[in-house]
């Protein structure tokens, strides 16, 4: 046979195995999708920047979408109100009396169900002391200048606010404020330099239920986690954590403190402090050293804090109290904090 020919032949016999594949991979998307609707990249977590000079995020108004580890730490239901907060409360309906607290993703619940947040729980223990004041929840991921234009936000809309919780995440939420970005300008940037390989994952995330069903049934087995995060598909975030070396900086401490006393600013508020995992698996000394300066910083310019620090580390196992392979806090956690916070609320000097 001439070998233009056997060429040819090969070259169809390539295609035909293509579009073959294309088609087994089109019906498996349409299964996956019928099958596992909780993986439909229409219905995953997300949160979308509010248009304007001052960028920030809220979640999409007037839906619920799914939020989950595929290491199967969770799977829980998200669904936002109107104005793209957790809260099936209206902010309209608030009086000077509630409670609004603002934060990230510990203030938001990522992992946990909207009754088990610590602002769920504080509600209810406001409630048992015999108050009828409510507590909203106004948290989206994000930084302390996030914070400001979701306080300024909510205000906006109607929300009465006077007294206000703020939770300060010492994972991420102590960052430069000498120049005031918020997160999203921030990621802004570092998504227009990613690398191509994490560009096609977004991508693809965003786009395949498919994929995404296969990672949580490959990454929740022991075998296929390890597999995923040695291909570099998925991360260890223990190993990340542990492998995370911080330096104590006073001054960028004393610039953060700032920023959060400018949030604070004209309202009773209470900043509970949410110690970050790696005080038990990176460096013990200097997280502490951060974690209990910082605290301190904040006492002595005057701020209310609820350190939920204490406690955690009272118990025979701190690690018990977040999840076992993500660093946010699981209902256990959620519920120290709630407690913390509900102790220093009831002992603070009020303005």
């Amino acid at each position: 046979m001439p070998f233009a020919r056997q060429l040819r032949n090969l070259a169809v016999n390539f295609l035909v195995l293509l579009a073959m594949s294309l088609v087994c991979l089109l019906l498996a998307e349409l299964a996956a999708r019928l099958l596992y609707p909780q993986f439909n990249p229409a219905t995953q977590f997300r949160v979308q920047p509010v248009p304007g000079p001052e960028p920030f995020a809220i979640g999409p108004p007037r839906h619920t979408l799914w939020h989950g580890s595929p290491k199967g730490d969770f799977l829980v239901p998200m669904a936002f109100n109107q104005y793209g907060f957790r809260d099936a409360k209206d902010v309209k309906d608030s009086t000077p009396d509630d409670w609004f607290s603002v934060g990230d993703s510990f203030t938001l619940g990522f992992g946990v169900n909207e009754d088990e947040r610590y602002t769920s729980l504080l509600e209810k223990k406001i409630s048992a002391a015999g108050s009828h004041a409510r507590v909203f929840n106004i948290g989206v991921p994000g930084n302390f200048i996030d914070y400001e234009r979701l306080v300024k936000y909510a205000e906006k809309n109607g929300a009465k606010i006077r007294h206000l919780t703020v939770g300060v995440c010492m994972d991420n939420d102590l960052a430069d404020y000498t120049q005031p970005k918020s997160d999203w300008e921030i990621l802004a940037t570092m998504s227009a330099n990613a690398s191509l390989k994490s560009k096609v994952r977004v991508w693809i995330l965003k786009h395949s239920t498919l994929y995404i069903t296969l990672s949580y049934l490959i990454e929740s087995k022991p075998a296929g986690r390890k597999l995923m995060e040695k291909l570099g598909v998925a991360k260890d975030l223990v190993a990340w954590d542990a492998a995370t070396k911080n330096t104590f900086d006073l001054h960028l401490l004393e610039v953060c403190r700032d920023e959060l006393v400018k949030l604070c600013a004209g309202y009773d508020a209470v900043v509970l402090v949410i110690p970050s995992r790696r005080l038990w698996l990176s460096d013990h000394e200097v997280e502490l050293k951060i974690h209990t300066t910082f605290v301190q910083l904040c006492r002595d310019a005057g701020l209310t804090v609820a350190d939920a620090l204490p406690t955690i580390s009272a118990d025979a196992n701190p690690l018990g109290f977040y999840f076992q392979h993500d660093q946010h806090w699981n209902p256990r956690g959620q519920a120290v904090g709630a407690e913390v916070l509900f102790q220093a609320i009831q002992n603070r000097k009020q303005p």
